[in-house]
């Protein structure tokens, strides 16, 4: 088979060397599918987390917000609250109207660049944002906690209603 010893040891050298191949581009295809995927996962949070994106978030929710109350005052759900419930209401609406102008104000001095955006992510400004979507939604929450204690007062009479 083999005329020579050389032959045969180049035939093993040959040997080894086509199993390393074959396995290498396998681990390499793993690891590049691996690296690429962690790459698209940070850039997907990153990107979510940018000020500018967090400030659209926050600008829809206060609009909701917004859109929620003018529908109780409507309503009369608000004339029939309790008035420390409706000065509280009024009082927290003010403060995030005024941190949402602060925050916004802060977004577009940071909207340069992609490195002002992650300076200003460094610094909390997302994290600032954040704090402000979550006062928004617990404001929203007490409205519709305050919606629906009122309207089960309007209807209490009806509690015992005969089937």
């Amino acid at each position: 088979m083999f005329s020579t010893l050389r032959e045969y040891h180049q035939a093993i050298a040959s040997a080894i060397w086509m199993v390393i191949l074959s396995i290498i581009p396998q681990d390499l295809v793993r690891l590049g599918a691996i690296f690429l995927g962690g790459v698209i996962f940070v850039c997907n949070i990153m990107d979510a987390m940018r000020p500018q994106n967090r400030m659209k978030k926050l600008q829809h929710r206060l609009q909701s917000l917004e859109a929620k109350l003018q529908d109780a005052v409507k309503s009369g759900i608000m004339c029939r609250s309790d008035t420390n419930f409706t000065a509280q209401i009024a009082r927290n609406m003010g403060g995030i109207r005024y941190r949402t102008f602060e925050l916004y104000e802060k977004t577009l001095l940071t909207s340069g660049g992609i490195l002002q955006e992650i300076k200003a992510f460094w610094e909390g400004h997302s994290r600032d944002i954040n704090e402000c979507i979550e006062d928004v939604e617990a404001l929203e929450r007490d409205l519709e906690i305050n919606h629906a204690k009122v309207l089960k007062d309007h209807y209490s009479s009806w509690r015992y209603w005969p089937n």
